[in-house]
């Protein structure tokens, strides 16, 4: 009988390294709205069925699902939330002086996207940073109260 001598390598983690994420997400944007809806794919619920009912699964789209845009991309969810606010604001203004009350109002509820968090620059920048680090997370800057 030949005898075979193997050598065991252990290697200790290092955890001082940032984890990936290791879930998916998905985006969603209502079309006339700023705010970026983060959805994880670990939002698992429990399935509520009956003993001795066979459940299959079934996937749909969101309820008005044809309201809002969805992406597992933040930079796209930013860019779709930017463009779809400025098309709202041009139909506002094509409304004239009918619209100009809504026009402000709008403006003043969705001030610090308008214009700090979804300008190209800031846009570039949570890329860059997305791209160079892992662990990165986008918090979008509000005004405190």
């Amino acid at each position: 009988m030949e005898t075979i001598d193997l050598e065991i390598v252990t290697m200790e983690l290092d955890t001082n390294i940032p984890e990936r994420y290791n879930y998916h997400r998905s985006y969603y944007v209502k079309k006339a709205d700023t705010n970026i809806i983060t959805v994880s794919a670990n939002d698992f619920k429990p399935l509520k069925h009956r003993p001795g009912i066979t459940a299959s699964a079934v996937y749909t789209l969101r309820p008005g699902s044809e309201d809002y845009y969805s992406t597992t991309n933040l930079i796209k969810a930013m860019e779709k939330a930017k463009a779809g606010a400025l098309t709202y604001i041009k139909g506002l203004i094509d409304m004239g002086p009918g619209g100009t009350a809504a026009l402000l109002q709008y403006r003043i509820d969705h001030y610090e996207d308008l214009n700090i968090n979804l300008i190209d620059a800031n846009i570039q920048l949570v890329e860059q940073r997305m791209s160079n680090d892992g662990s990165f997370k986008w918090i979008p800057y509000r005004i405190k109260n």
